[in-house]
Parts: structure tokens; sequence; C-alpha cells
């Protein structure tokens, strides 16, 4: 990429704003009668006219990140076993963690059990083979080009309860093979079950997905750089030194190591700084959390924020609504939603530093708190009163109602650290799992509701039952859900959740009210709600006072709002100022994977460089062939530069992905108006209506369709079912309204204008021709 031309956090699905026109009805003219002319603007111009250069607004001056050279930067590592001399009890709780396993080279002591003697597994439709060749190990498998082949394990990262083993992917690369061992049982297994990848799929192991120096290099060293090179699409990935090392938490030690050996038994080491709470649990969260890449170059002691963007409860189901893990979401963000969190308590208040084990076993570690005396302010508890189970069985340990596992990678379960509060409930409405039926599996979700109900009664309608509801009304578009949003925004004390509620407000962005909650988020205290507040904003941007809110935040003391600014602000950013170096490093960081080259079409789409973003997402497309909103966002730049037919060609390929996509369908009668097959149109805006009802903008358009080829009994049915999807839009009951006059049908089109009116009371269009309409 160039210096002066890239984009921004990688969202879980495109988040593309297409320019597409919804279509306007008005008033060509009013003589003896009411005429009406219905115009269509179902799509882009056939041809692209350049826009003049957007002003650039001025910043002040600001330092950008620079990343350090890694020579000088390893230079100030001293690499793990100079830490042995002074610090033996720890570095022997740490060499056999999982830290200290995190990543090694092949160590027979450890790995011949495994590959000796030779023997294979069946996974899928494929069998793949493990043996021991003379010093090396093997696997045979199905790889690149499509082809069994030997392949010899360069390194193994992860110990226990599993083991992935690395293979040489040619320039600089290694790819995580899909042959995993589970030491415990001595036996293979494939990370993904049955899935059956195949090669040319991007989370085959062979594919761009398995990269380990983009998908696990980071957290499996110490200080690693990437280096990857665009040009070449390669890597010369270094590091300060391999696996999880002291260095990895503590930062590098040189000049300790040196003062101490020249100052033995001293006190008052100045090379030392004593870090804060919120400092150690950050170098925890950068490497336990599901987040997106900024600088690339976290060194412990730095601000989370400044590093990362944090993936939280949204519209999407990475979370459930509760806030518990669904996807692969590591601990950090479930546990920064919690109230453990909210109330002080941190990693090491449960974990050895040094072993990462937990301090105490049972429910003695949760009992150091919740007992009369222990951790201020956190209730006093007696297990078996509280859980209703005797004090020998599994439900009366506290982790397993309240910390229940997931099993991710086939073999590895995994504790959920949001502490949430079982709710059957939250099942039975809205299929959130609850830790009761996890474990009595042979009972019904009425069971577990009838039993929490008689234990606990009034107890279960609180707080969190509250805010998942509200959570999961808003993802199923539920109108009843915008208020309590709002309201969370102001009643609720824990960051993420605030954050939550103001990324789950952006389908009613375009309401004032909402907008006035939202705009007072960027003034939060904390980074995380900024960054919320500026995405939920970012398509109200041509309001002047939006756009004068969030400017601003350009120059936030925070790295990660920096570069949400300056993503949100991308069309007229100076790329020379602090924010848009940033925004360009993170960009070029991320583009060796298929959504960082998506987020580079999309910032050079709004440059206005067209060739250029058209280049990116045919990359990314190469990269990554099954993904939908790849498809659908070069079908989208197709057709701004007027190239309608190769638009809805890729808009079919969008749908083969992803046949249940409405939106999907309904850009397709979109472009397909383009061609004037209106037959085509009225097909896939109808699908578009049948997968998605609540999809307003299909109706109105179906309306629209429907009128063009004289059929108004149906034109009036989906523009009536159009006001129903969306009562906050006057613009279909306006629509609705010419087309009744046109039939003459006076005293239903003046009711019509008067709906539009009661919701936007100075549309001009609607007043106008009310105004015609009562003369007559």
């Amino acid at each position: 990429m160039k210096k002066k031309t890239p984009p921004a956090p990688p969202p879980p699905e495109s988040s593309w704003k297409a320019g597409l026109f919804i279509g306007g009805i008005f008033i060509g003219g009013i003589a003896a009668g009411v005429a009406i002319l219905v115009a269509w603007a179902l799509w882009p111009q056939k041809s692209y006219t350049p826009l003049p250069a957007p002003a650039v607004f001025s910043l002040a001056k600001a330092e950008p990140y620079a990343m350090p050279d890694e020579t000088t930067v390893f230079a100030h590592y001293a690499g793990s076993q100079s830490c042995r001399e002074c610090h033996a009890d720890q570095f022997i709780k740490w060499q056999d963690s999982h830290h200290g396993l995190a990543e090694r080279n092949p160590d027979p002591k450890l790995d011949d059990a495994g590959f000796v003697p030779t023997r294979s597994f069946q996974h899928g439709t494929q069998t793949t083979e493990v043996r021991k060749a003379g010093s090396s190990y093997e696997l045979i498998a199905l790889g690149f080009g499509d082809k069994i082949t030997p392949y010899r394990v360069e390194r193994v990262i992860g110990h226990d309860p599993l083991r992935q083993f690395l293979a040489d992917g040619g320039n600089g690369r290694l790819q995580a093979m899909e042959a995993c061992l589970d030491p415990n049982k001595n036996e293979w297994f494939n990370v993904y079950g049955n899935e059956d990848r195949k090669p040319g799929e991007w989370g085959h192991w062979t594919g761009r997905g398995m990269v380990w120096n983009q998908m696990c290099a980071t957290c499996h060293n110490t200080r690693l750089r990437k280096n990857y090179d665009a040009k070449t699409d390669g890597y010369r990935t270094t590091m300060a030194e391999m696996s999880v090392s002291c260095e990895s938490c503590h930062g590098p030690m040189k000049p300790h190591n040196t003062w101490q050996h020249a100052h033995p038994g001293a006190k008052g080491d100045p090379t030392l700084t004593k870090w804060t709470r919120d400092q150690h649990i950050e170098n925890c969260a950068g490497c336990h959390s599901r987040r997106g890449e900024v600088t690339g170059d976290f060194v412990p002691g730095d601000s989370f924020w400044d590093h990362y963007h944090l993936t939280i409860t949204d519209q999407t189901d990475t979370f459930y609504p509760d806030g518990q893990i669904r996807d692969e979401d590591y601990e950090f963000s479930s546990f920064f939603s919690s109230r453990m969190h909210n109330a002080g308590v941190r990693c090491m208040d449960c974990h050895d530093m040094h072993s990462m084990k937990t301090i105490l076993p049972g429910n003695q570690l949760c009992m150091r708190c919740h007992t009369p005396g222990g951790f201020p302010n956190a209730p006093p508890i007696m297990p078996e009163a509280h859980s209703f189970h005797q004090s020998s069985s599994t439900g009366n340990q506290c982790v397993n109602c309240h910390m229940p596992q997931t099993v991710y990678m086939q073999r590895h379960p995994r504790h959920d650290h949001g502490f949430t509060i079982p709710d059957p409930l939250l099942t039975k409405q809205f299929n959130v799992p609850n830790a009761c039926n996890k474990c009595h599996t042979d009972k019904t979700t009425d069971w577990a509701l009838e039993a929490t109900q008689k234990w606990w009664g009034p107890k279960m309608d609180r707080k969190t039952r509250t805010r998942a509801t509200l959570i999961a009304q808003a993802r199923q578009g539920d109108e009843t859900a915008r208020s309590g949003l709002v309201d969370l925004l102001s009643s609720d004390e824990i960051p993420h959740w605030k954050a939550s509620a103001t990324l789950l407000l952006d389908r009613w962005i375009d309401q004032p009210a909402v907008q006035t909650a939202v705009t007072a988020q960027l003034q939060h205290a904390h980074p995380l709600v900024r960054e919320s507040a500026i995405r939920t904003l970012e398509p109200m941007l041509q309001s002047g006072t939006i756009r004068s809110a969030i400017e601003p935040l350009l120059n936030d003391p925070v790295r990660g709002v920096r570069v949400s600014a300056a993503w949100a602000l991308r069309e007229s950013l100076n790329l020379d100022s602090a924010a848009g170096q940033d925004l360009q490093h993170m960009l070029d960081l991320n583009a060796d994977q298929p959504s960082g080259q998506m987020q580079l079409a999309q910032f050079e789409f709004a440059r206005r460089n067209l060739d250029s973003a058209t280049r990116h997402m045919e990359t990314a497309i190469r990269w990554d062939p099954n993904s939908p909103p790849f498809h659908h966002d070069l079908a989208m730049m197709y057709s701004t530069t007027g190239q309608t037919t190769l638009a809805i060609a890729k808009l079919r390929d969008a749908i083969k992905l992803a046949p249940n996509h409405a939106e999907y369908h309904y850009e397709l009668g979109l472009a397909l108006s383009e061609t004037g097959d209106m037959p085509a149109v009225i097909q896939a805006l109808q699908e578009a209506t049948r997968l998605d009802p609540g999809l307003s903008r299909a109706w109105y358009n179906l309306g629209l369709a429907k009128n063009g080829q004289g059929d108004i009994p149906g034109a009036l049915d989906a523009l009536q079912r159009g006001e129903l999807a969306n009562p906050r839009d006057p613009g279909i009951p306006y629509a609705r309204a010419t087309l009744l006059a046109r039939q003459n049908r006076i005293p239903e089109a003046i009711a019509a204008l008067d709906r539009s009116l009661s919701i936007s009371p100075g549309y001009g269009e609607a007043l106008q021709l009310r105004a015609a309409l009562t003369r007559r």
C-alpha cells in the first residue's frame, strides 16, 4: 500500500455503506388534476464522475505511532534464562507452564510418544499419517496443490490439553496444521472435527486463516515482529524470544539484569517501574482477548486501548446476549463485562502469575472474598444455602454455575470469565445457554426454570436479565428495545455494557433522541465507550454537528480512539496528521488478511481511488473466495463505476454463498432495475421481503416496482407492509399517498399524507401534495 492510501478495525461482516438510493416519489406538477411522477432511483448512476477533493480539516500536532527498530528493541531483552539466577522459584513455576511451553522446537522427550510408532487417523473424508523420519517428525496430509505430501514439523505450539504442529508454507510462512495431538490420551484428532476443510479454503491449514505469522505467532512468542512484505506477499518474522517468556509479561529486562549484576544485593533498582493493577491485567488482555491489532507492538506496561480494538457483545452473535462467550472469545472481554472486574478484581487475585494456576482449589478461591470480612462490598455467601446443592456435588462448585465451560478446538474446555448468573428464562426466550441445563442435560428448560423460580423467586428478575433481554430484542430489530438501551447508557456503570448499548443503537441512530444520547458517549471516561460511539455515529457524518463532535477525537489521548475517529473521517482525513499516520500503520499491519484487503478497498473507495479499491477487493476474494461480504462489496464498487453486469454477477455470487441474506437479494433487485428487467427486479425484492419481513426498503421498492408494472393493489399492499416494518419513515406513507391520489382515492391519500406528516411535520412534498388535494 502506498503511504498516502489506507482502512480500519475489521468488522465481522461488511461495513459497507452502499451508495444506493431507495427511490424517490415526487410531484411532477399539479394542473387540472393531480399529476404524479414516480421516479426510480434504485441504483447508482452508470457513469462515475469524480468528486472534487474533500476539504481537509486541520489537526493539532500529535505524535503518530512509530515502530521502533527491531535490532534496537531486541537488544534490551536478556532472555528468560538470565532470570533464573535470582528468581529460581518463579522460573521453575514458569518453565513447565502453558506460557513456558506456548511454542517450542520439536523435542524427542515430549514428541516421540505421539509420532512413534507410525500411525494414521481418519477425519472427514481424509486420512492423515504421523511418523518419525530420522530425527524429524512428519505429518503426511492433504496439503498444498491438493496433494497428499509429507510435511516436517518445524515447531510445536501449545502443550496441554492439545498440541498443534507448524509446517513450512514457503515465502517465510509457517502454517498451523489441523492435525493435533491430545497428549493426555496420546490421541490424534482434527482441530476442526469432521468439517472436512479442503485446500483452497481460507480456513484450511494451507490457507491464510492458518498462517502462524498472522494468526498465532504474536501470542505464542515474545515481542514478535510479523514483518509482512506486501510486494512479495511473504514474511520475515522475528522475535525477542520463542514462547511466552518472562519478558513477555515483565517487558525488556536487560537494563535490570545489567544493573543487578553491577549492584549485587542493592535496593532501589532505577530500571524498574511499579505498575498499577490495571496495567497488570492489560498485559494479560493483549493475548487473552478477541481483538483487532492497531500497532502490532504492545509492550508490557502500555495501555491495552492504545494497541487493540476489543470485540464485545454487539449486533453479531459472537457473544450471547447476556455476555456469555459463544465464539472463541477468550477471557478478557467477558471478564471486563463482569461485576467482578468492575469491583476491582484482577487476574492475579485468582491466578498465580508464574504457573497461571489458580492459587486455591475449588470454592476456597471464591470464599477468600465472599465471606464476612472478605473483599470490600463482596456479598458473603454460604455455598450450600446459595446453590441448593449438597456440598460434595458438582452443583455446589461456584465455577460450575458462574463460570461454565465451553469446549473449543475439540479438546480445550475454557471457563467463561463473565461470572454470569444462570437464567433458564433467557434460554426459553432467546436460546441463551444456562449452566443448569449444561449439567442436567437430561432435563428440560422448563424444569430448570421452575427450580430457579422456586429457589430464588423475585431475585431472578434482576438487572442482568433486563439487559440481556434488551440486547436480544435489539438484535431482532425489536422497536421496544430502543428506549431501554438509551436508558442503559445512563444507568449501567460497567463500560462494556455502555459500549454494547451504544453499538446496538445503530439501527435507530437517525432518531434525534438516540443521536443525542450516543453523541454524549463521545465524552465518556472510558475509551471503549468513545470508540463505540464513533462507530455508531459514522453513518450520520453528513450532519455538521456530528462531524464536529467526532473531529476532536482525532487528538484523543488514546490511540485506539484516534484511529477509530480517523477511520470514520477517512474521506477527508489529513494523512500526514498523527491520526492519519496511525490509521495507515494499522491498515498496513493488517493487509496480509482478506479482511484487511477489504478495509483497504473501503478506504481507497472513500478517497475516490476506485481502481485501487477494486484491486484490493479482488485480492480479498482471491484470498478467500467463500466470503459473501467480499463479493457484495466488489459489486458495490462495480456498480459505482457503471459496470452493472459485473455488479449483478458479484451479487449473485454473494447470494450463492449466503442464500438467506435478505440484503443481498434486495440489492440485486436494485441492480437489476438498471437493466430494465422488471419481473426479475420484483422477484429479487419479493425474496428479500420473504427472508426479512422487517426490511422496509425492500417493501418500499417492491411497491414502486409493482406500480411500474401496473399492479396497483400489489403496490399499495407492499407499501403498507413497508410502513408496518418501519413506522418511522415518512417517505413510505407519502409514496402510498401518491399512488392513491393517482387512483383518485383522495380521502385515503390525504389520510396517508397525514400519517407522513405526523412523522415529519416539515416534509415539504407531503405538505405540497396535501394542499393540492384539499384544493380540488
